[in-house]
């Protein structure tokens, strides 16, 4: 799978994050492979096992960011949305959304395992 049929795979726009990286294709490619390594969903689980509050939202927000950049626009929705729930004192409920962050990043995951 190309990296236009990677995002048409997880419900994505290409044509969007393609043209933030001025229609550079192999470096939209590079960034998407470089996701891979990336510690910040490590750093979430990391700290939702220690119930950590205060790195659950430095973590999700810096998973808001990446996934911004790259036009995860669902990952970004979900991680902004716990983002808020924290800062909102919303700490008890936020937890099935640290869930739906999971799936997402993990749909993402394996679909860019798939690329060429």
């Amino acid at each position: 799978m190309d990296i236009q049929e990677f995002y048409d795979s997880i419900d994505e726009n290409y044509e969007n994050v393609s043209s933030r990286m001025m229609g550079n294709q192999k470096l939209v490619e590079k960034f998407v492979r470089k996701f891979l390594e990336d510690p910040t969903y490590k750093q979430i689980k990391e700290s939702v096992e220690k119930m950590d509050y205060d790195e659950i939202l430095r973590a999700t927000h810096t998973m808001k960011g990446i996934a911004s950049n790259l036009e995860f626009t669902q990952l970004q929705q979900k991680s902004a949305k716990a983002v808020d729930m924290i800062c909102a004192g919303e700490k008890e409920t936020v937890l099935p959304v640290i869930d739906e962050i999971e799936k997402e990043y993990q749909k993402v995951v394996d679909a860019i395992q798939k690329l060429d």
